[in-house]
C-alpha cells in the first residue's frame, strides 16, 4: 500500500513493483461538531438502504473533485449532505487524520483513501438529511452504539482521542492549533 498523503488528491503512480496499480478514490470527509452544554456533539449520518453500506452510520463526505483540495470538498460535502453552510461553520476545516482503506469485497472503488476534517459548527446548527437517511447529533462516548463502515474506525479512533483530551485538560495538536487560531482572530 502507498503512503497517504494529506495533500494529495490524485490517483497515486503506480511503482515499478507493482503489477496492478492501486486506484484511489479520493474522499473528503467531515468530521462536523459543535459545542454545547457538557462537552462536544457530532454530527452522523445513516446511508440510504440502498447504498453501498446502507444503513451504516457515518460522519458527511464525498468524492474530492479533480483540481478541489480535500477541505473545500469537506466543507462541500457538508452543504449538499446536511444542509450547513458557510452561516453555520465557525472557522476552517482541521486535518485531523489520512486513511487509507482497500475492501476486496466492493465491486467498484475498492481503494478509497479518506481525509478526515474536524468542521466546527454554531451550537444551534440545524442539520437536515438531505444526503442521508437521517442524521442525528450524538455524543463522542456513543460512536461505539452505531455501525460504520471498516474504514471508518480509524477516523473514529482519532476523534475519541481529539475529544478525550480536549474532556481532560490536555489539548492535543489539532485542538491548540484551534485555540491559536482562535486566540489569533480575537474569538478567545
Amino acid at each position: 500500500m502507498t503512503n497517504p498523503s494529506p495533500s494529495s488528491n490524485h490517483d497515486s503512480p503506480p511503482s515499478a513493483d507493482e503489477p496492478n496499480p492501486t486506484r484511489w478514490v479520493e474522499v473528503a470527509v467531515a468530521v462536523v461538531f459543535r459545542r454545547v452544554a457538557g462537552g462536544v456533539e457530532l454530527l452522523i449520518a445513516r446511508r440510504h438502504a440502498e447504498a453501498v453500506r446502507g444503513g451504516l452510520w457515518e460522519f458527511p463526505g464525498g468524492k474530492i473533485e479533480p483540481g478541489e483540495h480535500a477541505s473545500a470538498a469537506a466543507l462541500r460535502e457538508v452543504e449538499e449532505e446536511v444542509g450547513l453552510g458557510a452561516a453555520e461553520v465557525t472557522g476552517a476545516p482541521h486535518a485531523l487524520t489520512v486513511v487509507a482503506h482497500t475492501d476486496p469485497t466492493v465491486v467498484r472503488e475498492k481503494s478509497v483513501r479518506l481525509h478526515a476534517f474536524l468542521v466546527e459548527v454554531r451550537a444551534d446548527a440545524h442539520a437536515r438529511a438531505l444526503g442521508s437517511g437521517e442524521v442525528r447529533w450524538i455524543g463522542v462516548a456513543e460512536l461505539e452504539s452505531f455501525d460504520w463502515p471498516p474504514a471508518n474506525a480509524a477516523i473514529n479512533d482519532a476523534v475519541r482521542s481529539e475529544f478525550r483530551s480536549a474532556e481532560s485538560g490536555r489539548l492535543s495538536p489539532v485542538s491548540e492549533r484551534l485555540r491559536t487560531l482562535r486566540t489569533a482572530d480575537g474569538r478567545g
